[in-house]
């Protein structure tokens, strides 16, 4: 059985979690909220401790919440496309009401009906950013098994795009591949090897490397391809077909598909936050965006 999107939602690892509470207005900062017979603690002493050690990641969850909502309207994300979410799972895991479903969900850290929605508003906003709505079709795992259980490749890693570039063009002039891996590789263990990293299966890459490696022919060269790690030159040496009927593997396509897909999802959001025009007026946190302006 497939696992819906929501499911998804719930198992994924974001880079920032769209679950933040509105706050009340009209907040009395000096109304006494405990008292002790040492003394008083205030709303406003509450509040001002909160900001100190949460405002910053407070603060990022709420604007991550508004560039949700508006992206939501770009795609017509509906709330009832939220219904029919939350229904698929609960007819996936074999509840019959949303209480169930709430107890189970709060093992996964979503406590509320809110924090649900928001999860898989998100989730379905990234699908259609990153152009990969819903579950694979079987047409769509049968093109992953076509592709092989194993790739030898080789690489070249470097720090950015234009080194990159640079050395393809040289690789395209008639310069040797493994020369200019033991040359310039960032990659002590392969670079010796002139960028040789062997025979490899899925799961076992970056999802970005894995995505290419696994799409390029035989003999066949990347352009630059990003990762955490730098800026790849991938060659296919060989590729081994899977000995295992489509079927017997279908779960296994299914996993690393989405690993790649929750990997491009994640960097999606980062790239919704780099994308936004934000100006910060409260100088306490006027490093709380550093990392999407770098």
């Amino acid at each position: 059985m497939k696992k819906s999107s929501l499911v998804m939602a719930v198992a994924s690892i974001m880079v920032i979690s769209a679950c933040s509470n509105d706050s009340e207005a009209g907040t009395d900062n000096s109304t006494v909220i405990v008292e002790t017979s040492a003394g008083e603690v205030t709303e406003g002493e509450l509040v001002e401790a909160l900001k100190n050690d949460y405002g910053s990641h407070a603060l990022q969850m709420l604007v991550m919440d508004k560039a949700i909502a508006s992206e939501a309207e770009n795609f017509d994300i509906s709330e009832e496309d939220i219904d029919e979410q939350i229904e698929e799972f609960m007819d996936t895991v074999g509840v019959s009401s949303e209480e169930e479903l709430y107890e189970m969900l709060q093992m996964q850290g979503i406590n509320d009906k809110d924090m649900l929605r928001k999860n898989i508003l998100t989730q379905l906003v990234l699908e259609n950013r990153v152009g990969m709505v819903g579950e694979p079709t079987d047409e769509e795992l049968q093109e992953e098994y076509d592709k092989g259980e194993t790739v030898e490749a080789r690489h070249i890693l470097v720090e950015d795009e234009e080194t990159a570039l640079e050395l393809i063009q040289e690789l395209e002039d008639g310069a040797d591949f493994a020369e200019l891996a033991e040359e310039n590789s960032q990659d002590p263990g392969s670079a010796v090897e002139g960028g040789n990293l062997g025979s490899f299966t899925r799961g076992s890459m970056t999802p970005p490397f894995e995505e290419v490696a696994f799409s390029l022919e035989e003999g066949e060269m990347s352009e630059p391809v990003k990762t955490s790690f730098g800026y790849h030159i991938i060659e296919v040496l060989d590729r081994t077909a899977f000995e295992d009927d489509f079927e017997e593997v279908k779960e296994q396509l299914l996993a690393t598909f989405n690993q790649r897909k929750n990997e491009k999802m994640s960097e999606e959001q980062m790239t919704l936050m780099k994308e936004l025009d934000i100006e910060v007026l409260d100088e306490q946190f006027e490093d709380a965006f550093n990392q999407y302006t770098e």
